[in-house]
């Protein structure tokens, strides 16, 4: 049996939503908050039409086995359940009502590229 660095996929899983233009996306390290997962990906998505693309990319790509998708017809929210990774893709509307951000606020914040810092340095200075 394969032993799969969640770490390494949840990174793959967040360049793969880069690469499809997947708005606002952070990584957290959530494994002192939870005991069902280690990392938490959370991302935008445009439309419905760009929430699918991002997703069924993502289950295309990330080169390990998915456990679990939900995904409707029309997504406000669709979610990929890697076991130990959760990939959350929300339109701006339903992710700020479910606020997940929040709720594992608890979570380190994993810093991934320049481009990433800046943004969240951003969002840090909104907050506040």
């Amino acid at each position: 049996m394969v032993k799969i660095n969640y770490r390494n996929l949840a990174k793959r899983i967040v360049s793969i939503l880069e690469e499809k233009k997947g708005k606002d996306i952070i990584m957290l390290d959530v494994r002192k908050v939870s005991d069902s997962m280690e990392y938490l990906i959370i991302a935008s998505g445009s439309s419905d039409v760009h929430i699918k693309a991002l997703v069924n990319t993502v289950e295309e790509e990330a080169g390990v086995p998915i456990y679990k998708k939900e995904i409707s017809s029309r997504p406000t929210w669709a979610v990929l359940d890697y076991g130990n990774v959760m990939v959350h893709v929300f339109l701006a509307e339903a992710r700020q009502f479910f606020s997940l951000e929040k709720l594992f606020s608890a979570g380190k914040i994993i810093e991934l590229s320049e481009k990433r810092t800046k943004k969240n340095d951003k969002r840090s200075k909104k907050d506040n």
